[in-house]
């Protein structure tokens, strides 16, 4: 029986750079924000800390340690974060080092992350730092940089083809022209996957890939916590407050047949060590526990595709900025990695076997109750909340209840 494959995506940002000295000042790394983060609120779990202290991605040698680390707890390998822009490439530093060095035994892949570069963090996102462009013949130029690791043994193959996450396919045009010049070339075949934001499904054989990645954590209105319920800032300043379950739960119902698409699972998020206190985004309601059934549903769900395809993403590595990690830090330390490997070491009829429906009951309602509360006809809709446990396994009943608040049935 094929396992479950768990791949974290790998932020290489851990290293100072041209442009992030540029930008954001001589020195600059993803440990600024981190470092600096204050909490906001009571029980705010900031700052970060990392167990083995703050490191630097220059030294291959983390790398080693990382990969040795993610295998021993479960992990099958890595997505890291792949940032081109037209030719122009950063945070490559710790990807090339990987590639000369074989001790960073794991299996890995490559999400290309090709959205502009603005400055967000500032509240400022119509100034763009780096620019994602498609001129003529693009695809050349990308392939031929890119096939270094692509031919690299470790890398992830599903069908014998090159596993490629993409962030944003609808702005790239001709992908076709990408895989015929890889196989012309290079005789590479590549299996595109295609990112789901912002809580937009997307068909992947209308932009020529072979499945999509509901990303997550993504969200919408429907995840948002009643003003009356949000937390309680020390400072009056706006905070987007989100809960981890209800998004949990529209990933756990999803049913839907019409393509390939994987899933994945994040550790909560909390973007305030990079945005301060311009209008941060919070997940309330994480926790180990959360985390444990939300991965454990998603892999019950991998089960059902064909063995070389149970991928489930997890979100992610080393997130740092965003709070979204699985390395040790002071508070958890090995926390999170136990859960991965407890749930990766359960045979198939185990993990079956788990029975979450309760908490996926309660799950359920908050959702259904967000949703209430935001719809503009206040009046009880005619279906009140009520869930058994089979339908809730199904997937069917978030559906009906949602339309009867005016919901579309497809957005969730």
């Amino acid at each position: 029986m094929e396992k479950i494959k768990y791949l974290a995506f790998y932020l290489p940002q851990f290293h100072e750079t041209e442009e992030n000295n540029k930008w954001w000042g001589k020195g600059f790394t993803e440990w600024t924000n981190v470092k600096s983060a204050v909490p906001l609120f009571e029980g705010h779990n900031q700052p970060n800390i990392p167990q083995d202290g703050y490191y630097d991605l220059t030294d291959v040698n983390v790398m080693i340690k990382q990969a040795n680390l993610a295998k021993e707890y479960g992990l099958y390998g890595f997505c890291y974060y792949y940032y081109w822009f037209d030719g122009k490439k950063t945070l490559y530093k710790p990807l090339e080092n990987m590639l000369k060095t074989p001790e960073v035994d794991i299996p890995f892949c490559l999400c290309w992350a090709n959205h502009d570069w603005t400055r967000t963090w500032e509240a400022k996102s119509k100034e763009i730092l780096l620019a994602c462009k498609y001129p003529k013949n693009w695809f050349i130029q990308y392939i031929d940089d890119t096939i270094k690791y692509f031919n690299d043994p470790r890398y992830i193959k599903i069908d014998n083809k090159h596993l490629l996450l993409i962030y944003d396919v609808k702005n790239i045009p001709n992908i076709s022209l990408m895989r015929k010049y890889a196989k012309e070339k290079y005789n590479i075949e590549l299996f595109i996957v295609a990112f789901e934001n912002n809580d937009s499904k997307i068909n992947p054989n209308k932009y020529d890939c072979d499945a999509s990645y509901e990303f997550t954590p993504s969200w919408s209105k429907t995840d948002a916590i009643p003003k009356e319920k949000q937390i309680k800032l020390f400072e009056n300043h706006k905070v987007t407050n989100l809960d981890y379950r209800s998004k949990a739960i529209q990933s756990i119902l999803r049913d839907d047949n019409k393509y390939l698409y994987f899933q994945g699972v994040n550790l909560g998020f909390d973007n305030s060590p990079r945005r301060k206190k311009r209008n941060p985004i919070i997940q309330s309601n994480f926790s180990p526990e959360n985390f444990r059934i939300f991965l454990e549903e998603i892999s019950k769900k991998a089960y059902n595709k064909p063995a070389d395809k149970r991928f489930v993403f997890i979100v992610a590595w080393n997130e740092w900025g965003e709070s979204c990690y699985l390395e040790p830090d002071t508070r958890n330390g090995y926390k999170y990695l136990e859960i991965i490997k407890n749930i990766h070491d359960l045979s198939k009829d185990e993990l079956l076997k788990i029975d979450n429906t309760n908490e996926l009951l309660k799950w359920s309602k908050i959702f259904y109750n967000n949703i209430y509360h935001k719809a503009e006809n206040k009046k009880k809709p005619k279906s009140i909340f009520r869930i058994t446990s089979k339908k809730l396994i199904k997937g069917c009943e978030l559906g009906i209840f949602c339309k009867t608040l005016g919901e579309k049935n497809e957005d969730i």
